[in-house]
Order: structure tokens, then C-alpha cells, then sequence
């Protein structure tokens, strides 16, 4: 499965940014729990819906530059962190990344890069359970099933 991401927060930020419909543009505020910057580039996968957060799925992207606010780019999901409160993520790669290309599954996955995830998560709360892409792949296709609010957009 390929699926569109759109990089809210860069790899090392602190920050989080949203973007506003209504002014069209992205708002920049102090992330209320980071007390670390973002060990991974974090953003929303297009065309998806989280009825718990009212929102697109959430996707955490490894790729080896920091991914600038605002960068759509194509990724595969490898994992699922399954969250306490359901506000789950999905572990995607770049697919156009060297380091990352011919990751297929979260076992493939750095154990560094699920380390610093899992602490960054574990500052503030704590940090969930880690699935397989299979988990993650059933999560999204749910989130586009008819009335979940988005048409299709990622491809098996």
C-alpha cells in the first residue's frame, strides 16, 4: 500500500504546525507536551478520517532529511502504534528515500528509530503498543470506507 502524506511538523521540531482552512495558511504553536524534538517527521495521511480526533489519520514518517512543513510526499506504512486514548498512528517510510525504500515491515524498522518514538510518546504519556503493517493497512482502509468523510486515495 502507497499512501500521500502531508509533513505537519519536521524531524526536530518542537513546534506544531497546523494548517488553517480558513486563513490558508499553516499556524506555528508551542507543542504542549514535547519536552524533545520530533525524533521522525510527523503529519496526516491524505483522503483518511480519525472520528476520534476529528481529523485525518495521523502518520509518523521516517525519512533521512527533516521534511519541511507543507511536503506531500509518498510513503508505505510499516506499523501501527496503537494508542491508550485511540488516537492510533501510523508508521509510514518514504518511498523515495535510499535509507528507507526497501523497508516493507515494521521488523525491517531501525530498533533506534522505534526507541526514540516510543520515548518521545513515553515524556508525556504513555507511549501505546507497536502492530504490524497489516494493522495499519486495515486502520487506513477503515478510515476510507464510505461515510468515514474522505473518498480513496491510497493504493494497494
Amino acid at each position: 500500500m502507497i499512501c500521500d502524506a502531508v509533513v505537519e511538523d519536521p524531524r526536530g521540531a518542537t513546534e506544531r504546525h497546523v494548517w488553517d482552512e480558513v486563513a490558508g495558511t499553516w499556524r506555528t504553536y508551542q507543542h504542549p507536551y514535547a519536552t524533545r524534538p520530533w525524533p521522525a517527521s510527523y503529519g496526516f495521511l491524505q483522503e483518511t478520517w480519525n472520528p476520534v480526533d476529528q481529523d485525518p489519520l495521523d502518520v509518523i514518517i521516517l525519512a533521512t532529511p527533516p521534511l519541511p512543513t507543507g511536503t506531500c510526499l509518498r510513503v508505505r506504512p510499516v506499523g501501527l502504534l496503537r494508542r491508550p486514548d485511540g488516537d492510533d498512528k501510523i508508521l509510514a517510510v518514504a518511498i523515495d528515500d535510499p535509507a528507507y525504500a526497501d523497508v516493507r515491515w515494521l521488523a525491517e524498522v531501525p530498533h533506534s528509530d522505534l526507541a526514540a518514538i516510543e520515548a518521545w510518546f513515553r515524556d508525556w504519556s504513555d507511549a501505546g503498543a507497536w502492530e504490524d503493517a497489516a494493522a495499519a493497512e486495515r486502520l487506513i482502509r477503515d478510515s476510507q470506507a464510505p461515510g468515514a468523510g474522505w473518498p480513496r486515495s491510497c493504493k494497494v
